[in-house]
């Protein structure tokens, strides 16, 4: 906690980024309290409504309140985000760690063969593949995205595995009889955690925005529930006489790929140690 607390007085970008953040998920989290109406809910005699005190964000084609299932998609985005974000980044991490410690034939296997296949390939193509192959669905979208975005993490863990594997810390644990395993889980692992992290916080807006987009292409979430990407493909045919049913769903992305981002980018440069002393040093002088 203080760590955390030191982070937030000396980074303003951390601060922005986890304000955005944490009402982001506050929004998630609460949306059952927060919408006034049902989400799913029609009601064609009040279709395509613009704002108004009674639906704040409008209606769309189907009589359903904008605002509600805005308030939703948040719901969805937030649970995609974090369930990929903690699944390709727990195997990258694994994978990645293990091939770099151990080397030989584990590290050519690894990183020769799986991440230089996976990483051939955009991700998003690959998702959308996968996403076809399995069906829509959202247990099918959040395996989708773990299965394409685990190359990422395990290239960043692998690479930090073999920097810190060569430190005198570990070489004197080995020296001192510690076992591979020991080391591994006590001295590699803890050491290549933060710079995964960081990528991980910055993946949670990618893992959203390709939620959104499998969304968008009919392969996300299935209807009646509520998706930024699919509330995006549904706004198609009104752009131009019902605008606002693109608006409110596309700032609901813009916020929550700038919140991420923002406080990926504030953690990065906490880590570093050079950018930290930096920020300490100007917040000192203010």
């Amino acid at each position: 906690m203080k760590q955390i607390r030191e982070f937030l007085a000396h980074s303003r970008m951390g601060r922005v980024g986890f304000a955005l953040s944490l009402a982001l998920i506050l929004v998630a989290l609460l949306a059952p309290l927060l919408a006034p109406y049902n989400p799913a809910a029609q009601n064609l005699p009040e279709r395509l409504e613009p704002p108004s005190s009674s639906h704040w964000f409008g209606t769309d084609d189907l009589g359903r309140d904008v605002f509600s299932r805005v308030l939703y998609g948040a719901r969805i985005s937030v649970t995609v985000g974090v369930s990929v974000v903690a699944g390709a980044g727990t195997l990258g991490l694994v994978a990645g760690a293990l091939g770099g410690f151990l080397g030989g034939w584990v590290d050519l296997l690894i990183n020769a063969i799986l991440i230089n296949a996976f990483l051939a390939f955009p991700g998003i193509l690959l998702a959308i593949a996968f996403a076809a192959f399995l069906g829509p669905g959202l247990g099918n979208v959040i395996l989708a995205l773990v299965v394409t975005g685990w190359a990422g993490y395990a290239r960043l863990a692998r690479a930090q595995a073999l920097k810190v594997k060569e430190l005198d810390f570990v070489a004197a644990s080995r020296t001192l009889g510690a076992s591979n395993a020991r080391i591994f889980l006590r001295h590699i692992l803890p050491n290549i955690l933060p710079p995964v992290l960081v990528q991980g916080m910055i993946g949670l807006a990618s893992a959203i925005l390709a939620e959104s987009t499998l969304s968008f292409l009919g392969l996300g979430v299935l209807a009646p529930a509520a998706s930024w990407g699919a509330m995006l493909n549904d706004a198609r045919n009104h752009l131009f006489d019902a605008p606002y049913l693109v608006v409110f769903p596309a700032l609901g992305l813009v916020w929550a790929v700038m919140a991420f981002n923002l406080l990926g980018d504030g953690l990065r440069d906490w880590l570093d140690p050079r950018t930290r002393s930096e920020l300490i040093a100007l917040h000192l002088t203010r």
